[in-house]
């Protein structure tokens, strides 16, 4: 980041709070878990937090040669931490597939494959401690996601207003569920992240454009800066479990995938965009039957609560959604009730 005293003091302000927040996190129990993809956000925890008091323990999940678990690696040896490495297969997959959709009540299947990270890692840290760290938030706060790097300035002020709004966290229900508790360090920022300037936030290294800049650029010489430049990577690509979609895909055939999508428009009004959305439906369909006949004060995570429906699959949503949490359709319209 350009040198100049606002900058300095952005960074010094920053590097003050987030390590004070993390110790807040930290101090409060004697065993601590976090999850460690050996990305940006959470490189920036296990460094800060591996100098508390507390016993801070390192997982990190992965399928096959999961990037992931190479970064992971080198940021717990970086910082002296206890890692633990967790191979999964698919059949632990396809077990998580079916927990995360009763718990999140979303057969979306970026969610379920985020997801199945989160579920995966927690269920496995239980088995140590009972209180976990994530670096959720960070990309909403701080402009992380990579279809960001393409917004003007004024979008990209709409867009974190709008994530601001409506950003849910599913390691939020995950540990309930699991009767874990979990600490969402970047959140505690929210106030002084607005505060920050936007073009902090995505701006340009060596002639590349950067989500969450700013974070990249004050903590490089805490975390080493081939994980602060590290490319940004959705949580499914990171630990290898996107190869679930062409697992699933695998496992139905066409003429059953062109039946089935007719008779769940017809009878269910949901509408199937692929092989792997027709496999989570399914389970979801037997759990809770289908979103029409949902109840608008229905329970659930994402229960699609709301005073309008969803157009893809007729889920309630608000009046103003872009995306059905449900169903996982992005652009949706909405249908008033």
């Amino acid at each position: 980041m350009p040198s100049g005293t606002d900058n300095d003091a952005i960074c010094n302000r920053l590097e003050e709070m987030l390590r004070g927040i993390v110790y807040k996190h930290t101090i409060s129990t004697s065993s601590v878990g976090i999850l460690l993809s050996g990305g940006l956000d959470s490189s920036i925890l296990a460094a800060l937090s591996s100098s508390s008091m507390s016993e801070v323990l390192a997982l990190c999940i992965g399928h096959g040669d999961a990037q992931d678990t190479k970064y992971a690696r080198i940021v717990a040896d970086r910082f002296r931490m206890r890692l633990l490495i967790k191979h999964v297969s698919i059949d632990e997959m396809l077990y998580a597939v079916r927990e995360i959709i009763r718990i999140m009540r979303s057969f979306d299947p970026m969610e379920v494959r985020n997801s199945i990270v989160l579920y995966l890692a927690m269920k496995e840290l239980k088995e140590y401690c009972l209180h976990v760290i994530t670096g959720d938030g960070c990309d909403e706060i701080f402009a992380g996601y990579s279809y960001m790097l393409r917004m003007s300035r004024e979008q990209l002020e709409y867009e974190l207003t709008r994530l601001e709004r409506i950003m849910h966290f599913s390691s939020l229900a995950i540990a309930d569920d699991l009767g874990m508790s979990v600490s969402l360090p970047y959140l505690d920022l929210l106030d002084y992240a607005k505060s920050i300037p936007v073009e902090l936030k995505v701006n340009e290294y060596e002639g590349k454009r950067y989500g969450k800049f700013v974070l990249r650029s004050c903590f490089e010489h805490i975390i080493g800066k081939d994980i602060a430049w590290r490319v940004k990577m959705p949580m499914e690509q990171g630990a290898n479990t996107s190869i679930l979609s062409n697992y699933l895909a695998s496992l139905v055939s066409d003429e059953y995938l062109a039946r089935r999508s007719k008779e769940y428009l017809d009878r269910d009004r949901v509408r199937i965009r692929s092989k792997e959305h027709l496999y989570y439906y399914e389970i979801y369909r037997g759990m809770f039957g289908a979103p029409y006949l949902m109840d608008s004060s229905s329970g659930g995570s994402s229960s699609g609560i709301g005073n309008a429906r969803c157009s893809e699959c007729n889920a309630y949503v608000s009046s103003d959604a872009r995306f059905c949490r449900v169903c996982g359709a992005f652009p949706i319209t909405p249908i008033p009730v």
